[in-house]
């Protein structure tokens, strides 16, 4: 339509002030019909979009550098404020296009800035797809925005958007794009599940695809054309209808409370019903963190000051029973005693760790929880403890990044646990071996005490 007019006027080789006479006086007389308004606008969206990288002489400004409050790419409401303009017709649209009511034809607008200098406000009615990512590290737990595991635990993510309006669209692409960092190790595309409402979408090439790509660590779960996908037997989906994507992954040894397991998502969709272009929404990510234990084995020395104690044995385990078993560690490479939790595919575990020279033995790759230090064997002339050391790890709220340390039921100023050790020799344990020694030889000199002084009676009779 505006391209017509241009060339309409160019035939006649008028000056530049008359081409924009002319454009203005034909633009002023569409205001009355709205309709052809919005058509024009959409036109000359549709021929910027086409053509801006060819023709430098179409100029493009942008709202980015003087946003004036919230996020304007998503379903909340924003403002933009782009100063300094010179009179003149503008077409204002979302640089990433987005859906928006039926009928509603266009998202593009003319906007009319005045010469004398006054404000001009629009409002763009439009609508964004927005996406939402949980993740649930326990079999029977909630869906939450973060959490904790165990190195090796197994997770699932959950991913939740709703069906746009496509009724300008006669073909719509909707993708899950989502990547995940190097914490954590894809399940694989069979743990994939779609459902649209309480249906579960069977996964061809003519509902929806789940492609990994392993160097980017990438999955991409898209639907083609989500106009062609059916809720129901054979009822369509429609605006408004949430699509839920779950997918499992495994945690490894990379995830800590510095730098968690971390997945993020966004979404890619078509923004132009006269074209094949696609916008991108704004992305959310869900973390999963571990924590790290260190050790400190001692005892007192000369002046009572901490002597490193190394030879000293302990194993880690969820339950205060001496005989419960073991949490699986394996060794880290590298300087120092670090084990880390057993990762799903890793070998070479063990259940006992031992101090070296320093004392110090350094487990990672634990979920907040309780747990239970058992020493196994004490170093030669020492005492071994009693009883285990109850350490408990606890994330207040959603602050994930500073977990609080609890040793035997009192706070902990960090992640390290000391534990020392007495000299000394100490008494078997009750039921033991030794103990029944003891008792046997408790008996015979009782018995001697009462034999002897009998024998020497009779002798001095």
């Amino acid at each position: 339509m505006l391209q017509s007019t241009y060339n309409k006027i160019t035939s006649e080789s008028p000056s530049e002030q008359e081409v924009k006479d002319a454009v203005v006086a034909y633009v002023e007389g569409l205001r009355t019909t709205e309709k052809d308004l919005a058509k024009l606008a959409d036109e000359a969206q549709t021929y910027y979009r086409e053509n801006s990288e060819s023709k430098p002489e179409l100029k493009a400004l942008s709202s980015t550098s003087d946003v004036a409050t919230e996020n304007v790419n998503d379903n909340t409401k924003g403002d933009a404020t782009i100063s300094d303009l010179k009179s003149g017709y503008y077409l204002v649209f979302p640089e990433m296009g987005s859906t928006g009511d039926s009928n509603r034809g266009t998202d593009a607008m003319l906007v009319n800035v005045p010469k004398n200098g006054a404000k001009t406000e629009a409002a763009i009615k439009s609508t964004y797809p927005t996406v939402d990512k949980k993740v649930q590290t326990s079999t029977d737990g909630e869906f939450t925005p973060n959490g904790t595991a165990h190195v090796g635990d197994k997770v699932t993510f959950q991913l939740t958007a709703e069906v746009p309006d496509m009724s300008d669209y006669t073909k719509y692409t909707f993708k899950f794009v989502d990547t995940m960092t190097k914490g954590l190790d894809f399940a694989g595309t069979d743990s994939v599940t779609v459902k649209i409402g309480n249906k579960v979408i069977a996964k061809d090439a003519n509902a929806y695809t789940a492609t990994y790509t392993a160097e980017s660590k990438t999955l991409t779960i898209g639907f083609d054309n989500l106009k062609t996908v059916n809720k129901e037997e054979s009822t369509p989906v429609a605006a408004g209808d949430k699509i839920v994507v779950t997918y499992e992954a495994y945690i490894n040894k990379d995830a800590s409370h510095t730098d968690p397991a971390t997945n993020k998502v966004y979404l890619e969709y078509s923004n132009n019903p006269n074209g094949t272009g696609t916008g991108t929404s704004n992305p959310d990510e869900s973390k999963v963190y571990t924590y790290d234990i260190n050790i400190f084995k001692f005892y007192k020395g000369e002046g009572n000051d901490d002597t490193a104690l190394a030879n000293a044995t302990f194993k880690l385990t969820a339950s205060a029973e001496s005989n419960s078993a073991a949490i699986e560690l394996v060794k880290e490479d590298g300087e120092g005693l670090v084990y880390h939790v057993k990762g799903d595919k890793e070998t070479g575990e063990v259940s006992v760790v031992t101090t070296g020279d320093d004392g110090k033995i350094t487990i990672k790759g634990l979920k907040e929880g309780t747990y239970y230090l058992h020493e196994t064997a004490a170093p030669t002339g020492f005492n071994k403890l009693t009883q285990p050391i109850k350490i408990k790890i606890t994330v207040d709220g959603e602050n994930y990044t500073n977990p609080s340390y609890n040793v035997n039921d009192e706070a902990n100023a960090d992640n390290t646990i000391r534990v020392e050790n007495v000299k000394g020799v100490m008494l078997p344990e009750t039921g033991s071996i030794g103990t029944i020694g003891l008792t046997v030889l408790g008996v015979a000199v009782v018995l001697l005490g009462v034999f002897v002084p009998r024998k020497k009676k009779k002798e001095n009779q």
